[in-house]
């Protein structure tokens, strides 16, 4: 095949289903057709590349194979319904499912794809979210933030706690005194958000991220996403519309 330039940095997909998120296609990602890669694939230059990604449980093919490369400053909206896959492949971007075939790297890369940071730091540069990530109930969320940074290796001091505290719309002094079991899910939720910012991470991760958010915590998920495009890289798995509204492209499942 011969390789064309791209006249810009933009995600790179090939075995999937893409398409433009729109008011009117991200309500059934059924209808996403299939089309060609519209860039040849490479890892150069990636924040998150996977080759021939695929997850099956026996018999049961969850997704894949995949093949897709994000760029920095670009958003890749995971589609699909309950049960496709859309959490699997997030826990298996980010390392926490084992692929039954295939690759992913996320890291920046050289010209030739090899990644310029060792694995224990790339792994530092993800932050995840997702409705099953579980927070110490008898500990206040400052406490749990603060925790969750010194187990990754990341600032744990408490300006670094607050900040994230106040990105996701919460009084970091109210969430320095309220256990964490006090909190309503949508406190919850935003507190979840608020790990995932932990050490600007390079790639951002976000599974359901609106999920028990209202109006005032969805423009929070809009902001966060804005700001991780100035310095790195997000993927945003949801069944709304209004989440796969903030991608540049869509995947289906």
């Amino acid at each position: 095949m011969i390789a064309r330039r791209c006249s810009s940095p933009t995600i790179r997909i090939r075995s999937v289903d893409r398409q433009r998120p729109t008011a009117r296609n991200t309500r059934n990602p059924a209808s996403f057709p299939r089309t060609r890669p519209f860039c040849p694939l490479s890892s150069a230059g990636m924040l998150l590349t996977a080759e021939r990604l695929a997850k099956a449980f026996g018999a049961r093919r969850i997704f894949g194979p995949l093949d897709f490369s994000l760029p920095p400053g670009r958003v890749l909206g995971v589609a699909g319904s309950n049960g496709a896959g859309k959490t699997t492949l997030v826990k298996t971007l980010v390392g926490l499912v084992r692929p039954s075939a295939g690759s992913v790297r996320v890291a920046p890369s050289r010209e030739d794809g090899t990644p310029l940071l060792p694995p224990h730091e790339a792994i530092s540069g993800i932050g995840w979210a997702a409705p099953d990530l579980s927070l110490y109930g008898e500990l206040t969320p400052a406490e749990n933030l603060a925790f969750f940074a010194r187990v990754r290796g990341l600032d744990a001091s408490t300006a670094s706690v607050e900040a994230r505290i106040e990105d996701v719309g919460l009084d970091p002094v109210r969430m320095r005194r309220l256990e964490t079991r006090f909190l309503s899910t949508g406190q919850r939720q935003r507190m979840k958000l608020a790990f995932a910012v932990l050490g600007e991470p390079a790639v951002l991760f976000l599974d359901e991220p609106s999920s028990n958010l209202d109006e005032a915590g969805r423009a929070v998920v809009a902001k966060l996403v804005a700001a991780q495009r100035r310095g790195g890289a997000a993927v945003v798995a949801s069944n709304d519309p209004r989440d796969l509204a903030l991608a540049d492209e869509v995947v289906s499942l």
